[in-house]
């Protein structure tokens, strides 16, 4: 609980709490920490009765953690008389201190949704989204890993369902790395030896244990450098998980002048690795720093007894490959009328010229009116897109 007090005295905005109600649920908005705090004891129940006790990512701690003046909360909390059912977590995007109406839920591969039983998910769904409209969104994204095939009625909506099998995010470590090797496919292989050899050749060391200090500032130069960068708000993120959870762990591979030319961090629950972010020195591309440092990080782990790693948010195609796939659901709601409908009707219609013509409009315009576009332009948004090229027979290696 002083953890839990620590993030509500730091929430950055405490906003009123709304209520719904409809004839089968209550349902309660929670906008910030304190209304999380006062709902700890029943949330945690649940948890505990649902045997969630070892995925993070449905922990209210997690959950807070990963929301920022951007990203802001605004969970559902649903109650069937007295009794606790489930919670939605979701955040609203906040643009300049205000409100947009977009909200999103779940991460990239569909973990952290959704708290309940099964046979509750769609009526917790349903009544969640009802909530959450009549709340002041106009548009919401809810990703989720399927357990009931459900499509749930959603009067006055527009509602998108995309279900489909997609690239897991857990990777099962077995005993050995030299068994673990044998798991992969015979290209990826022979690429972790390969690069592996070329960097030892060239005076790159790995680094298991790295101080907080020297990994900041190496973040702060290879992010600078990157042709991706991470961004701060991300960076920020990583900072406060690591903080909340034990068993935090920086790795990286330093170059023969002693300067870190990768670096990664996580934590550990349990046996399991939570990997959060990589960054790897741009210029040196042709060394696959980012396929050597996870080989050494996966091969340190079993060695330290570990029997699982989770990329957090989504693994890479080539090594999402490897991990079990899942069965996902993106569920787009929109509203039907008013004139945020309008203005998305009229960019979808937009999108779809600009493709016609081979001139794509910036993803943040498709992103706006994405409920109004059709489903095969939607899912190149979603984990169903990429999970779909890389689960191809011929991606195999």
């Amino acid at each position: 609980m002083s953890k839990m007090a620590q993030l509500a005295m730091d929430a950055p905005l405490l906003v009123p709490r709304t209520r719904h109600q409809d004839a089968a649920l209550r349902t309660r908005t929670l906008r910030d920490a304190c209304a999380f705090a006062e709902l700890w004891d029943p949330i945690q129940a649940l948890r505990k009765q649902l045997q969630l006790e070892d995925d993070v990512s449905l922990n209210p701690l997690y959950f807070l953690a990963t929301t920022d003046h951007v990203r802001r909360p605004c969970a559902v909390a649903c109650w069937r008389g007295d009794r606790l059912i489930g919670v939605l977590f979701a955040t609203e995007r906040h643009v300049r201190g205000f409100r947009s109406g977009y909200g999103l839920g779940g991460d990239y591969t569909g973990r952290g949704l959704l708290i309940c039983h099964p046979q509750d998910e769609a009526v917790v769904i349903a009544a969640s989204v009802q909530a959450l409209m009549a709340d002041g969104l106009h548009s919401l994204h809810l990703r989720m890993l399927l357990r009931d095939q459900t499509r749930m009625e959603l009067p006055g909506m527009r509602a998108t369902f995309l279900d489909a099998r997609v690239l897991g995010d857990r990777m099962t470590l077995p005993s050995s790395f030299e068994q673990y090797l044998r798991t992969l496919g015979k290209h990826t292989r022979r690429n972790v030896r390969y690069y592996t050899r070329k960097t030892v050749a060239a005076g790159i060391q790995f680094e298991q244990d790295l101080a907080e200090q020297e990994y900041e500032t190496s973040v702060a130069r290879l992010n600078a450098e990157t042709d991706f960068p991470a961004n701060e708000r991300r960076l920020a993120r990583d900072r406060r998980l690591l903080m909340l959870n034990g068993g935090t762990r920086r790795f990286g591979l330093r170059g023969p002048d002693g300067v870190m030319v990768a670096v990664l961090c996580g934590f550990t629950r349990r046996k399991r690795f939570h990997l959060l972010t990589q960054l790897n020195d741009a210029h040196l591309q042709r060394l696959s720093l980012s396929v050597v440092l996870r080989g050494y990080v996966i091969q340190h782990l079993i060695d330290t007894g570990h029997t699982e790693l989770q990329y957090m948010g989504g693994s890479s195609l080539s090594l999402g490959r490897f991990c079990k796939p899942q069965q996902y659901r993106s569920l787009i709601v929109d509203r039907k009328t008013g004139v945020a409908a309008v203005g998305k009707s009229l960019g979808s219609w937009m999108v779809k010229f600009a493709a016609r013509i081979g001139k794509p409009l910036p993803v943040a315009v498709q992103t706006l009116c994405r409920g109004f576009l059709d489903e095969s332009s939607l899912s190149i948004s979603t984990a169903l897109g990429p999970s779909a090229v890389a689960m191809r027979p011929e991606a195999n290696d």
